[in-house]
């Protein structure tokens, strides 16, 4: 019995002392954890920052981006988990090629539009086979969502419209602009590629990617790049191919791969310059792009800001400029560099005359590409006309000579509060032509194009004038000089602006209504399918909602009772008041 006794406690202090252990592993795992969230938090916040400073997002923009990465956060120890048990089963040592066309398959990540919960498929050179009874690795967005109570929905629209946008730094004419400014995809990437990095997810040894459902936007786990620039995107036929490592010498850090993920071939503006910033000990190195030309800056960080451009290289169109910095970026990391989130201090052009003009293409279009005028055409046009053009329109002309392969983003703001569209700019023929005509008339004014109501866009080209270079229109014989010049005019170029009557109406602006329909602003008049009643109720902005019901204006229904999960109380009365008898 003694002899049993002493072996019953020996277990016992066995387990005991096992039962220690895992409850240490435990909270060591436990701290691994929290660490590894503070510092994907860290890096977060360091982007964010970084493109608030450069002011690319206005207040409303930036709480939609934290809610975006703390939905990334809730679930990294979710999908880290679930990403380690899928290479266990899908890997190199698994895989068996497709009977039929004896191609190998790659792992995919099948995430949704907007929504990025990824189901995992195994992908034979397009036909796709997603597996049955597997998890998704990424939760979506949408997926268990709760519709919240009516008072839920109408607590967080007061909340949202609680943040007030700083008028000073982002004008009405430009909100449009930065609303689409942020590349969220781009975070998204990065934090899985981060999270791929963490579960040495190359030793499944096979092609991973995820992709977006229903189209080719794809992004490579293996090198951490856009499908247009990766090196793993072509399929494997034939015999077993060689087992992937590996791709660089060490794990990257979540800023570089942000960096990495946000060097995409769609959209993409070849008349921006494109930077990528390094640093090593003292040193600094930078890639850049404008056109379809890179050139180098380097030297001590101390001197980043006065270097030089140098090794400058032409390349075919843009499409090769960007494959030559991927290999340029790629050895930089092989050599020991860090890529860094470029000083917002350093110079923005490649070169003096390198004018950041906004335009929706990509580096697939060539026709936009291939359309550049010779600089002598324009110079011959300025000696023609005897007439110096505003640089900046200069440049315009040469690179796009009328924009008529482009009818993207055709809205440009005059001022801080208005945008005008565009339905067509002259190319140098027509420029040629009309100015012939119209300069003779009158020589301060260049008349440059259309709007979409007919009337005519022109530029004050009087060198002696203060407001040379400023963007004008004319309209029967009356012309309104603006305020913005064409450099600023055309860096702005927008889809979908946001105009000034439907954002008072958002804001509850009375004033600013009354001021507009006593200057004969027709209050029915939609923008993009918003019109300013519809928003100031939806937005239950009581003032600006009476100003407009007051002038004539209606909803287009009368069911406002039927949604309390949108109008509160005094919205409610508000339409009971004018609506009652439409």
């Amino acid at each position: 019995m003694k002899y049993t006794k002493s072996i019953i406690c020996i277990i016992l202090v066995s387990l005991s002392i096992q039962c220690l252990a895992n409850e240490y592993l435990n909270i060591k795992h436990k701290v691994t954890e929290n660490q590894e969230i503070e510092l994907l938090k860290n890096e977060f916040e360091k982007i964010i920052q970084f493109h608030i400073n450069k002011g690319e997002l206005h207040q409303r923009a930036e709480k939609d981006v934290r809610s975006f990465v703390n939905y990334l956060l809730d679930q990294t120890e979710y999908t880290q988990k679930r990403l380690a048990e899928i290479i266990e089963k899908f890997n190199y040592e698994t895989i068996k090629p497709d009977e039929e066309y004896n191609v190998w398959p790659e792992i995919e990540f099948w995430r949704g539009v907007d929504d990025f919960g990824s189901a995992v498929a195994l992908n034979y050179d397009g036909d796709v086979d997603v597996i049955d009874g597997e998890e998704s690795v990424v939760i979506g967005r949408c997926d268990n969502y709760e519709i919240p109570s009516d008072s839920d929905r109408l607590k967080a629209s007061k909340e949202r419209k609680s943040i007030k946008i700083d008028l000073t730094k982002y004008p009405i004419s430009l909100l449009g602009y930065y609303e689409y400014k942020f590349n969220e995809t781009a975070l998204f990437y990065s934090w899985i590629g981060y999270l791929w990095q963490e579960i040495e997810g190359h030793k499944c040894g096979i092609k991973v990617k995820t992709i977006q459902n229903n189209s080719i936007a794809t992004y490579s786990l293996n090198d951490y790049l856009d499908g247009d620039f990766s090196a793993f995107v072509e399929s494997d036929y034939g015999d077993k191919p060689p087992r992937l490592s590996s791709f660089f010498p060490r794990k990257l850090s979540l800023i570089e791969l942000y960096i990495r993920a946000s060097q995409t071939g769609y959209p993409f503006n070849p008349f921006k310059s494109y930077w990528r910033y390094f640093e090593r000990g003292d040193e600094f190195m930078e890639i850049v792009t404008y056109e379809f030309s890179t050139g180098i800056r380097s030297g001590k960080k101390t001197n980043r800001n006065l270097e030089e451009i140098n090794q400058e290289i032409k390349h075919e169109n843009s499409g090769s400029a960007l494959k030559h910095i991927t290999a340029f970026t790629n050895q930089m990391i092989f050599d020991g560099w860090e890529e860094k989130l470029r000083p917002i201090d350093m110079p923005e052009r490649m070169h003096k005359n390198a004018f950041a003009f906004d335009i929706w293409t990509g580096v697939n279009w060539s026709k936009e590409q291939t359309n550049m005028l010779p600089e002598e055409r324009v110079v011959k046009l300025e000696q023609q006309l005897e007439i110096k053009l505003p640089k900046s329109f200069f440049h315009y002309l040469r690179l796009l000579n009328g924009r008529q392969y482009n009818s993207y983003n055709m809205f440009f703001p005059i001022d801080n509060w208005y945008t005008v569209q565009v339905k067509k700019f002259f190319n140098i023929e027509e420029l040629e032509n009309k100015a012939k005509v119209s300069l003779p008339k009158n020589s301060n004014h260049l008349w440059v194009g259309e709007l979409i109501n007919e009337k005519n866009l022109g530029l004050i080209i009087d060198e002696k004038s203060d407001d040379y270079g400023k963007v004008v229109i004319a309209d029967n014989g009356n012309i309104e000089i603006c305020d913005y010049s064409f450099e600023r005019f055309a860096r702005y170029s927008q889809g979908s602006p946001k105009q000034p009557e439907i954002f008072a109406a958002e804001e509850n602006d009375a004033d600013f209504l009354r001021k507009r329909i006593k200057e004969g602003w027709d209050y029915n008049i939609s923008y993009s399918y918003q019109n300013a009643v519809t928003q100031a109720a939806e937005n239950n902005s009581h003032e600006a909602l009476e100003v407009l019901l007051e002038a004539g204006a209606r909803l287009r229904h009368n069911k406002h009772r039927d949604m309390p999960y949108t109008y509160d109380k005094r919205t409610m009365e508000i339409l009971d008041k004018y609506q009652k008898d439409e």
